[in-house]
């Protein structure tokens, strides 16, 4: 057996591919990163999985993808906790940029981007990956993703800075208090999990102005920083992965035309192209 994953902060995507049938079995859990996540940490999201768990030494190979996993000593606290489980595996780990990077550009130059619960980008010049400078994380960067904004929207929620039916709406749906915040955001495992369970309030303000304001200036951001980075960024197109990028297609392109950047594709998840490629060689 083959077992693919492609992890963001929130969510792993699983495919289990059977060379011999051609079968494939989707499996998800939570989201591992190494950045936020350690040895134990990792081990309890996998072991949380019977089903992922039970194939134990059937997995041969692992191509393992995942945010935070930019660092041979952050990609071996994945590996060794991974070995733990599936004892047999030959465990391969990379970016998640890569993912995205194949999903999008294929064998073709172009930017890939990422804009789910984090950020980030990459180029491929056809031949060579070529990484920004902007995977600096939650705290310093990951613009316009949805850690960013979930960021941005408990500012003004803390600061009074929202309208106000959008400050009744968290205080009902979240039941928010100052002191839950603190502690989610400073103490609680995965706050860039948490600061991105409050995105869901940029579909149901969609039409706002305050939400328009709000999309506006992050995915200027992000243009700015993890897409005008790369030289000739005008010459070859950029395209997108992750739950923010697919559901917020529209405001993304107004500001791309602002770059006067050429737009790809958008794909919800890279997983179906990840087994392809490694699969069909395509």
């Amino acid at each position: 057996m083959i077992l693919f994953a492609d992890s963001g902060s929130t969510k792993t995507n699983w495919i289990v591919y059977n060379p011999e049938t051609k079968n494939k079995t989707e499996i998800s859990t939570l989201g591992i990163n190494p950045i936020v996540h350690h040895h134990d940490d990792i081990i309890r999201i996998l072991n949380d999985n019977i089903e992922l768990t039970d194939l134990g030494a059937s997995v041969k190979t692992i191509r393992f993808f995942g945010a935070g996993c930019s660092s041979e000593l952050r990609n071996n606290i994945a590996r060794n906790a991974m070995q733990s489980i599936f004892s047999d595996a030959e465990i391969f780990i990379d970016e998640d940029m890569i993912a995205a990077g194949i999903a999008v550009c294929k064998n073709k130059e172009g930017i890939a981007c990422i804009l789910g619960t984090g950020s980030n980008s990459i180029y491929f010049d056809g031949e060579k990956w070529h990484n920004s400078n902007a995977g600096i994380g939650f705290i310093l960067g990951d613009e316009a993703s949805g850690a960013y904004f979930g960021k941005q929207i408990l500012r003004d929620f803390l600061y009074g800075l929202m309208p106000t039916d959008i400050i009744y709406h968290l205080q009902d749906k979240y039941q928010l208090k100052k002191d839950d915040i603190f502690y989610n955001v400073y103490k609680n495992v995965s706050p860039n999990r948490y600061l991105a369970s409050f995105a869901p309030i940029l579909t149901t303000y969609r039409q706002t102005d305050y939400v328009q304001n709000l999309m506006n200036e992050g995915f200027d951001v992000f243009f700015k920083y993890h897409i005008a980075c790369f030289d000739n960024y005008k010459n070859f197109p950029v395209g997108f992965v992750g739950s923010i990028a697919t559901h917020f297609q529209q405001e993304i392109e107004i500001v791309a035309k602002k770059y006067e950047v050429e737009l790809g594709n958008f794909i919800q998840r890279p997983i179906d192209e990840l087994v392809q490629f490694y699969t069909q060689g395509k």
